[in-house]
């Protein structure tokens, strides 16, 4: 029961390591002294159903509490519990913009994503605009552990996704 809740939990929330400078008004405004990278990764499943995703990012602290960047995705939807068994593969893009208000957060995410769906094997580009506010705690110098939850304004109930709730929790460093 253990092993199902752990993956019940991974799943719902992917966790996504962000390398995230801090940075002030006398920061030298290089490129590489603004500049963070990082990643994450997803793994979740249950009965007859496995996901794994892997989420890289790059990014760019414009101001103190203002920053915007670059991900990309992947994700392995395994559906073992169909016969034959089906695979469906996403991949996309996630330009993203932040907010900081001290501790608390908004964020701004749009996914442009290439998917197929259950029984069909053509592609199609699938977008999300997440909006959302979160909550940033401080792990010493500069770590932290941040969770956000997200709505996605461009939700369609037919499409490829469950839900347009996204909660993430990740860390920065």
């Amino acid at each position: 029961m253990t092993r199902l809740v752990t993956l019940f939990i991974l799943g719902c929330m992917p966790f996504l390591a962000i390398a995230q400078r801090e940075v002030d008004e006398d920061t030298p405004h290089k490129l590489k002294d603004r500049m963070y990278f990082g990643g994450g990764f997803g793994i979740g499943g249950g009965t007859g159903y496995f996901s794994v995703s892997v989420n890289p990012i790059i990014g760019y602290m414009i101001t103190p509490q203002f920053s915007g960047g670059m991900g990309l995705s992947y994700q392995l939807l395994s559906y073992t519990d169909i016969k034959p068994s089906i695979n469906i593969n996403q991949y996309g893009i996630s330009p993203f913009v932040r907010y900081n208000f001290d501790q608390l957060f908004a964020m701004a995410e749009y996914n442009l994503i290439s998917t197929n769906y259950v029984n069909d094997s053509k592609r199609y580009f699938v977008d999300r605009m997440l909006l959302g506010l979160g909550y940033s705690q401080s792990l010493g110098g500069r770590g932290g552990l941040n969770v956000v939850g997200m709505y996605d304004v461009l939700y369609k109930a037919n499409g490829p996704f469950a839900s347009p709730w996204v909660v993430r929790a990740y860390f920065t460093f």
